[in-house]
């Protein structure tokens, strides 16, 4: 794509703040282009139009980690983190700067344009109507445990392709801390800013959990792909492979429940 060229994208597949900012500008070009063509579903179509920009990009970040050479030493978690830590800082980075995005424009719009243009996030967060009553720690974990399969299945079918539901799942968090902290800085008199750090840290460990958990089932996605393409079955390589792709999803589950509890018990 023309972007991919102007940003030149091998100088920035290994700097995680560039790839924060590269999330941020597919991220406003994508919000942009909805409100321009599809005033009436911004919310929704937003997320698809930034993701359009991002899967492409996303791909060609990941060619490196999809090319390295599998090892043929036996588990370990110390190794697991090491063959994985660059995928990870791809994918918590894109997902940071969707946020910020989204962040930045529900701060700036009126809480008028916020109904309006993102209905969808909104309407999931229960910022619209009456006040949606609280989960369960029981209901939080299936609901995002039915997000964290969902990832998985689209990053083994589409490859890149989970970064649809990150980037939901990072836009609904952006329009909430942005629609939350311009009522709290209108009701305190603080400004913006202020009021959107003090809005978003007892919150920030929760929210980091969770995107985590998504990211190691997009991983594990890509793990898999990896080893069906790539080796031979049940060879000593394709067992390291699905060995990986288990413990990174047990992971993956741990920090679904391990963000439900800290939703629940403190951050509310």
């Amino acid at each position: 794509m023309v972007l991919e060229q102007i940003l030149n994208l091998k100088s920035i597949e290994k700097r995680g703040i560039n790839v924060f900012l590269l999330a941020v500008v597919y991220t406003f070009i994508g919000i942009i282009c909805a409100r321009l063509v599809f005033p009436q579903s911004t919310g929704l179509m937003s997320v698809a139009f930034a993701s359009i920009l991002l899967i492409p990009s996303l791909g060609f970040m990941l060619q490196a980690e999809e090319n390295v050479e599998i090892r043929e030493k036996k588990f370990s978690v110390r190794l697991l983190f090491k063959d994985h830590k660059d995928i990870f800082k791809i994918y918590l980075a894109l997902f940071l700067g969707i946020f910020f995005a989204y962040s930045l424009t529900a701060l700036l719009w009126s809480n008028e344009a916020i109904r309006q243009y993102f209905t969808a996030q909104a309407e999931t967060a229960g910022l619209l109507g009456s006040a949606s009553s609280p989960y369960s720690v029981s209901a939080l974990i299936t609901n995002n445990l039915l997000v964290l399969v969902v990832c998985f299945l689209l990053s083994i079918i589409y490859g890149s392709g989970a970064v649809l539901f990150l980037t939901w799942n990072a836009s609904v968090w952006g329009v909430v801390f942005g629609f939350i902290a311009r009522q709290s800085a209108s009701l305190s008199n603080q400004n913006l800013l202020t009021a959107f750090v003090t809005t978003l840290l007892p919150f920030l460990p929760h929210m980091i959990t969770e995107a985590v958990s998504y990211i190691s089932a997009a991983i594990v996605g890509g793990v898999v792909s990896k080893a069906v393409l790539r080796e031979q079955l049940f060879s000593r390589k394709f067992h390291h492979i699905i060995t990986d792709a288990v413990m990174l999803l047990v992971i993956g589950i741990v920090l679904v429940i391990l963000a439900a509890l800290m939703e629940v018990y403190l951050a509310t």
